[in-house]
């Protein structure tokens, strides 16, 4: 099953770590909060399909993973999806709770 031409952890973190990168970026230039919950949407749409792709790569080079552990970095970068997606919960969870609020203002009234 581990075929080399099978993408493992590795490569899917570069692939989705740029783009989320990207997006990191762009929700800090967003000028209104229902920009920045769009962007952390989308952030978390990206960072849920990096998971699963994680995931599934992690599950056909370590099958038995109780027998043969991956080692710790492989560890690392599979769980580095997971903090994305509570970060992205998070951002998203609060840029619509301040959606009609213009940037800048008080949080407490």
């Amino acid at each position: 099953m581990n075929r080399a031409s099978d993408p493992d952890v590795v490569k899917i973190t570069e692939v989705f770590l740029i783009p989320s990168s990207f997006l990191v970026a762009a929700l800090g230039t967003a000028d209104t909060n229902p920009h920045r919950a769009v962007v952390s949407l989308i952030g978390l749409v990206v960072s849920v399909m990096w998971q699963i792709c994680s995931r599934e790569a992690l599950n056909e080079h370590y099958p038995e993973e109780a027998k043969n552990p991956p080692p710790r970095r492989i560890r690392i970068m599979s769980s580095l999806p997971v903090f994305f997606i509570v970060c992205w919960l998070i951002s998203l969870a609060a840029h619509l709770m301040l959606w009609g609020k213009p940037l800048g203002t008080d949080l407490v009234p």
